[in-house]
């Protein structure tokens, strides 16, 4: 994997680092964090894989490392919009590609086919780095 300073994390990323503690995908994020850029993590993506249970310690360090980025009401307006403009329905992926957008960043994911479709409907080209 091609490491990008700035990241955003999926849900992907995160279940990569559950499966692979201290891993390329948590390597990566320890890295961008040390070169300064503190990986991008959606509350959405963290709400769809967080479950708080004693084996999650990966995903606490992990998180602690990342910037949390809310689900705000323009965060709503933008992920409907791609919604609308991709014809999909996964509010979780459009909200990681919005940040992604947002924040010009590469996405951790373990679904390109879906985030380059809505990548796609933005018209921005978002680098997807499989884990």
């Amino acid at each position: 994997m091609t490491l990008q300073r700035r990241l955003v994390l999926d849900s992907g990323a995160l279940i990569d680092i559950e499966a692979t503690p201290r891993g390329e995908t948590f390597r990566s994020c320890v890295k961008a964090f040390e070169d300064g850029y503190r990986p991008y993590l959606p509350a959405v993506v963290l709400a769809q894989v967080w479950r708080d249970r004693a084996q999650k310690h990966p995903l606490r360090m992990v998180r602690r490392l990342c910037t949390l980025l809310p689900f705000t009401e323009q965060t709503a307006d933008d992920v409907g919009w791609l919604l609308a403009r991709s014809r999909t329905s996964d509010i979780v992926d459009a909200a990681v590609i919005v940040a992604a957008i947002e924040h010009n960043a590469a996405v951790l994911t373990s679904d390109p086919k879906d985030l380059a479709t809505l990548a796609s409907a933005a018209d921005y080209p978002v680098c997807l780095l499989t884990v």
